[in-house]
């Protein structure tokens, strides 16, 4: 069931503040997955006038007043920073059931007709089961704090949810100047609730009826194992004191706990991707249909919740004719919760098509944790085939060269007459037993072996000629295609990258193995001392230039040349 909201707004617009603005509404609606009872916060944003009519489901509880004022933010129009000025109104609420829920979209009516905003999908999970100290031990103060944990033990990658809960004997009128948990180590910190947004609630303790709320609900991701101390939160209550006429503050120091972060078991699967949690994957490719020697995108989508936001790429392992072009983008669509960080994390590989026919990608496999069963779990996907169009130029594989064949020795006749024996006199290669043994079947499988054998030699080496060809070619259209409107640190990336797989595919070895050391390694025949000089200094020009300040266009021009050069003169 949705219920519709009315929302009055009466916006005194200046002439300044529409002029020059396109019309618009937006929906904030933070966080999007949230516990039951716990506090959602809805703000609509808009620069013209009029009545404001909102979708709210029906089970959503609004709390607290709605408060109205006028902001301003800078925005990126057209590549231009502009000034934008806006009316908001802002309320919070919550939710008592578990489910999915829509909110929004919000609707303005207008003298020039009605304008839409986005709608948002919100997540209400249960609440998570919390560990805390027996808090009828403290019942000797009136208020006092005690901190709860998700989990006393977890493995490493596991988030752990911490909360401040207050008790209190006496009537509490205001909370100021939270002072969060502190987990003594390193850790990923990331707050869930504002501080200064807490709903009260009653419990019995011992008999009586006593004031409690929440504050300073935080997930946090420990990065290394061990033991570790969660020191206290602190608080200021402003309270009813029974003792006097006038409001009396407090300074609450909670307990202090402990966890403990247990490495994760061994027997890491070959597909795992230091994801913790619970995770699936899908996959799709831009298109399946293209020519050879094209780019088709291969884009992995993995979902779910724990520790999303720190995955690894998933290892996809390509048949022969497929290569990687460039290392893959990342994108993400991640918020964090009481799971941990959840939601969704995208990378898309460039993958180059080297021949034809219909090419099968083997299925997309990723493998997680789950500390809920504390096992390895893998989750896998199909991907469609790729029909690839010749264009003529296939690139045959290289063929594997066989070692020579070691024969065991076998004991040979003893020969003691003449130890020098002159075959140009020995009656077998003479008339016609020597013309026999010449054509005989064995002779001439052994000269017909031996050409075959140097037909493949030639075909090896055209294929890497070939080869070496293609990856220059491919380099220097990637200079080429560097846009000059894009960003120089982007350029300058650009150039790193491309550089870097040159080098890479012109000494065929693994581009993380390039370095200053790697290419003082290579012989005079490789690489010669004028170029290696050349490189070093590209090299610590885009050091210099991306980490010592601004990037100036003339700079990165001069740049993009010398990498140019440098790839040209391995074609000499």
């Amino acid at each position: 069931m949705v219920r519709l909201l009315f929302l009055h707004i009466i916006l005194w617009l200046s002439a300044g503040l529409a002029f020059g603005q396109n019309p618009f509404v937006e929906l904030e609606v933070n966080p999007k997955t949230i516990e039951r009872g716990q506090s959602i916060s809805i703000t609509i944003k808009s620069n013209v006038d009029g009545r404001v009519d909102m979708n709210l489901p029906d089970e959503f509880i609004q709390s607290g007043a709605v408060q109205n004022g006028m902001s301003s933010s800078i925005v990126l129009i057209d590549g231009k920073q502009r000034n934008v000025r806006y009316n908001y109104q802002s309320f919070t609420g919550y939710f008592e059931a578990d489910g999915d829920y829509i909110i929004g979209p919000v609707l303005i009516e207008t003298k020039n007709g009605t304008i839409e905003s986005e709608s948002h999908k919100v997540k209400v999970i249960k609440r998570q089961n919390m560990i805390s100290e027996d808090p009828s031990k403290n019942m000797n103060q009136i208020i006092f704090g005690i901190i709860e944990q998700s989990k006393k033990e977890l493995y490493e990658g596991e988030p752990l949810l911490l909360e401040g809960k207050v008790y209190s004997q006496v009537e509490v009128l205001q909370v100021e100047g939270f002072n969060s948990f502190n987990f003594d180590g390193p850790s990923d910190n990331h707050h869930l609730t504002n501080p200064n947004q807490v709903s009260s609630s009653y419990a019995v303790i011992n008999g009586k009826n006593i004031q409690t709320f929440r504050i300073g609900k935080t997930v946090l991701f420990p990065e290394k194992i061990g033991n570790y101390d969660i020191n206290p939160f602190q608080t200021i209550i402003l309270y009813n004191d029974p003792r006097s006429q006038y409001p009396s503050r407090a300074k609450i120091v909670s307990n202090e706990t402990k966890v403990k972060i247990k490495p994760l078991p061994s027997g890491t699967p070959k597909f795992f991707i230091g994801a913790v949690g619970n995770f699936s994957v899908s996959a799709s490719l831009s298109n399946s249909n293209l020519e050879q020697g094209k780019v088709v995108e291969l884009r992995v989508k993995v979902s779910g919740h724990g520790n999303l936001h720190n995955i690894e790429k998933p290892k996809i392992y390509l048949p022969n004719g497929l290569s990687f072009y460039g290392d893959p983008e990342v994108t993400d669509s991640v918020n964090f919760s009481a799971r941990g960080s959840e939601g969704s994390k995208s990378f898309t590989y460039f993958i180059q098509v080297n021949t034809s026919g219909n090419i099968q990608i083997n299925p997309i496999k990723i493998a997680y944790f789950n500390p809920m069963t504390e096992k390895y779990e893998t989750s896998q996907c199909k991907i469609g085939m790729l029909k690839v169009k010749s264009n003529g130029e296939e690139i045959q594989e290289i063929p594997v060269v066989k070692k020579p064949e070691v024969r065991t020795p076998t004991m040979q006749p003893y020969i003691t007459e003449r130890i020098g024996i002159d075959h140009s006199s020995n009656p077998l290669f003479r008339g016609w037993q020597g013309a026999a043994l010449f054509f005989s079947p064995i002779m001439l499988g052994f000269v017909l072996g031996f050409a075959v054998r140097i037909k493949k030699q030639n075909q090896v080496k055209a294929t890497d000629k070939k080869m070496q060809v293609q990856h220059r070619i491919v380099a220097l259209a990637g200079i080429n295609k560097l846009r000059e409107e894009n960003a120089n640190i982007d350029k300058l990336e650009e150039l790193s990258r491309i550089l870097i797989d040159f080098l890479a595919s012109e000494f065929k070895v693994a581009k993380g193995e390039i370095s200053r050391s790697f290419l003082k390694s290579k012989s005079a025949n490789e690489i010669s001392e004028q170029d290696y000089e050349k490189l070093i200094y590209i090299f610590k020009e885009i050091d210099s230039m991306k980490y010592g300040g601004s990037i100036l266009s003339s700079d990165v021009s001069h740049l993009k040349d010398e990498v140019e050069r440098i790839i040209k003169t391995f074609e000499e």
